[in-house]
């Protein structure tokens, strides 16, 4: 379970630095492909069910986690809500 953890945050630092490059709707795909595959597993582990919620490794991992998709919403949603803005202008 640590271990999936481990690439979901991986693949979040993968997000950033597509964010921080030339956008490229390819990468980005590859990219939140990835992200979700790790997200159902995580899912339908049934590990995730019996882990240790109180190990401190389990703890600092999931907040290293949910402060960087914190700090990526905060960079992207401006940038895809303009995306979508100006797809919805050229319908």
């Amino acid at each position: 379970m640590i271990r999936k953890l481990e690439i979901l945050d991986e693949t979040l630092n993968s997000l950033d630095e597509l964010n921080n490059k030339r956008f490229s709707s390819e990468k980005f795909k590859q990219v939140n492909s990835k992200f979700e595959k790790i997200l159902m597993e995580l899912k339908s582990d049934e590990e995730t069910l019996n882990i240790n919620k109180s190990s401190e490794e389990y703890i600092n991992i999931f907040n290293k986690i949910l402060n960087k998709i914190d700090m990526l919403e905060t960079k992207i949603l401006p940038k895809a809500n303009l995306l979508n803005s100006f797809s919805n202008s050229k319908s």
